[in-house]
């Protein structure tokens, strides 16, 4: 079953499609949300993503992946716990605090060009899938034109 078809499963409230995306995503996002937040709170924050992805099932919309909106809803939610864990320690912590929360901010996919990677790897991804469903005259000009980079005349 493609991601897009367990998506489309999970918009219709199947459970068992949304353990199989939970189960798709889960060792990366907590990885994800370790280097980020730390160990200590990564697997809450991924715990707390995947109840938001169920209760709001049924305005996810029918994509390929949920990668992109997960590693996104990760990385804010990592920061809200960096914010949070920081008010609530004394002031003697706060510059460790400040310097968790400048790190995290490498971890940011509009920033990082290794996160920026990922997305784009996504796309590239997405946008292949979509060449091969078109007629075989139209993949050879469509990668001509666009990926080699040739006029319209060439």
């Amino acid at each position: 079953m493609s991601e897009k078809d367990i998506i489309s499963a999970v918009m219709k409230g199947d459970r068992k499609a949304f353990e199989e995306l939970y189960r798709l995503h889960w060792a990366n996002l907590v990885g994800y949300a370790s280097l980020i937040a730390g160990p200590k709170h990564s697997k809450d924050i991924v715990h707390d993503i995947f109840l938001k992805v169920w209760l709001n099932r049924t305005s996810l919309q029918e994509k390929d992946t949920l990668r992109p909106y997960l590693m996104r809803a990760v990385y804010n939610m990592s920061l809200n716990v960096l914010r949070n864990t920081a008010r609530q320690q004394p002031v003697d912590n706060l510059l460790d605090n400040q310097i968790d929360f400048l790190a995290a901010q490498e971890y940011d996919p509009d920033r990082s060009e290794i996160i920026r990677r990922l997305y784009d790897n996504e796309t590239k991804v997405q946008i292949e899938d979509a060449v091969r469903q078109l007629p075989e005259r139209c993949q050879i000009i469509f990668r001509q034109s666009y990926m080699d980079g040739k006029s319209h005349k060439e």
